[in-house]
């Protein structure tokens, strides 16, 4: 007689890993440690996170484990969690791990992607617009700034380390990028006029 097919214990949890420069996609700068940890325990078939950034999901080798695993990686991560009850549960299931709507471990690296050119098109598009700058330096500094995010938002950071560096490092990698193509004198008035870095704070506290 055959043995009957075990159903997979999957766990959702409610997360607060929705990016603050692109509100509607989910941040992968601060899921992909915490996915990755997950998975890499033994009791872990698989970790997810849907597109929002606002659910993740652990599907289980076997039993549960919640609390021996999921919550202390959370807990590491600096990531606040509750557990989904079986109704939210199964709204979700509706569409696990469905392309496009899930994410699994480093395929975050996506959306990281995704955000370092919504980041590229908030840091130019204001200055465009009172003409601080023309078509052309826009579309270049554009380019250099989503080439920049692209590389820094897919490696690996404590939440501490990410958190400096949306503060500082970032910030300062745009003005760089600015005085390269517009020079450091126009760059400064920039600073001088909309504030550092140019008076988009609100977008490098993309990582959260």
């Amino acid at each position: 007689m055959n043995n009957p097919i075990k159903t997979q214990i999957i766990s959702f949890y409610k997360v607060p890993l929705s990016c603050r420069a692109a509100a509607d996609i989910g941040c992968g700068s601060r899921a992909k440690p915490a996915l990755l940890e997950i998975e890499n325990d033994s009791s872990v078939a698989e970790a997810w996170i849907n597109r929002a950034g606002t659910v993740l999901a652990v599907a289980w080798k076997e039993n549960d484990m919640t609390k021996k695993v999921a919550k202390l990686t959370f807990d590491k991560h600096n990531i606040h969690f509750q557990v989904l009850n079986k109704q939210e549960s199964l709204e979700h299931l509706t569409n696990f791990r469905q392309i496009g709507k899930w994410y699994r471990g480093s395929d975050v690296d996506q959306l990281s992607k995704e955000e370092a050119s919504r980041i590229s098109e908030t840091a130019t598009e204001l200055f465009f617009k009172k003409n601080e700058i023309n078509q052309g330096e826009q579309g270049k500094i554009k380019k250099a700034i989503k080439s920049y995010f692209e590389a820094e938002l897919v490696k690996i950071r404590t939440s501490d380390e990410l958190g400096i560096d949306c503060q500082t490092t970032f910030p300062l990698a745009i003005v760089e990028i600015y005085a390269e193509h517009i020079g450091k004198e126009r760059a400064d008035r920039l600073i001088q006029k909309y504030g550092m870095p140019f008076g988009i704070n609100n977008t490098m506290d993309c990582c959260g």
